[in-house]
C-alpha cells in the first residue's frame, strides 16, 4: 500500500493532561510513520481484522489508506516515547468518509461542511486493562472535541463493532446506531454510526 503524503508541520503540539502519558496532535513526518507502523501491529495481531490484513498489501511494515492525508492524527506516547495509541478524525475529503463509501444508510441529513469520521481507534494491547483504556479513551476525547469544535464539527461517522461500541458508550462517546450491521469492506461486520458533538460534550460537562 502506498504511504500517501501529509502537509505537517515542524514541531508537534504536546498535551500533558497526565503524569504517564503524552496525547499529541501528530505534526511531523517521523511521528506519523511511527503511527502508522503501530497501526500495523495492531491490524496484523488482531484477528478481527485478519481478512484486512491478508487481503491487503503493506509497505515497510507501515498501515495507511486513501484516507490519511485527508485526516488529522492523534496519538499517545507512553514514558518510553512509544506510541501506545491512536485515532484519526478524518475532515473535509474530497473522497468521502469511509462508513458512508462502504455500508449503506440514510446519510442524507448530513451536512458535509459539519461532517468528520472518527476511525483507527487503536489502543497497544499492554493498555488494554479497564482503568488505562478509560484515561487514554478520556483524554483522547477531549482533545478531539477540542479540534472539532474549532473545525465547528458537529457530527462524525464511525464503522463499529459490537463490542467496541458497547466499550465506547461506557466511557462517554454516545455513538448511535444508523443502519444495519454489515460488512465494512474488508473490515468485517459492523455498525455504521454517528457521534454528534454536542451529545460528547454533554456527556463530559469537564471538556467545556
Amino acid at each position: 500500500m502506498k504511504l500517501l503524503s501529509v502537509t505537517l508541520l515542524v514541531t508537534p503540539v504536546h498535551y500533558n493532561i497526565d503524569m504517564s502519558f503524552t496525547y499529541i496532535e501528530v505534526k511531523d513526518k517521523e511521528l506519523l510513520n511511527r503511527v502508522f507502523a503501530f497501526r500495523y501491529k495492531i491490524i496484523s495481531q488482531t484477528k478481527a481484522y485478519e481478512s484486512y490484513y491478508k487481503e491487503t498489501t503493506f509497505q515497510n511494515n507501515m498501515e495507511s489508506d486513501k484516507y490519511d492525508k485527508y485526516s488529522i492524527h492523534f496519538a499517545v506516547l507512553n514514558e518510553n516515547n512509544d506510541v501506545c495509541a491512536s485515532v484519526r478524525l478524518i475532515h473535509n475529503s474530497a473522497i468521502g468518509y469511509p462508513t458512508e463509501n462502504d455500508m449503506t444508510f440514510d446519510n442524507t441529513k448530513f451536512e458535509r461542511e459539519k461532517l468528520g469520521e472518527l476511525s483507527r481507534i487503536f489502543i497497544n494491547q499492554k493498555c488494554r486493562n479497564p482503568k488505562a483504556t478509560k484515561e487514554l479513551i478520556h483524554n483522547l476525547n477531549k482533545l478531539i472535541y477540542i479540534k472539532m469544535m474549532k473545525l465547528k464539527i458537529e457530527y462524525t461517522y464511525g464503522a463499529l463493532e459490537p463490542n467496541f461500541l458497547r466499550l465506547l458508550k461506557i466511557f462517554k462517546m454516545p455513538y448511535e446506531i444508523l443502519g444495519e450491521r454489515q460488512n465494512q469492506g474488508k473490515m468485517g461486520l459492523r455498525y455504521p454510526c454517528i457521534l454528534y458533538t454536542k451529545k460528547l460534550a454533554k456527556e463530559n460537562q469537564q471538556f467545556i
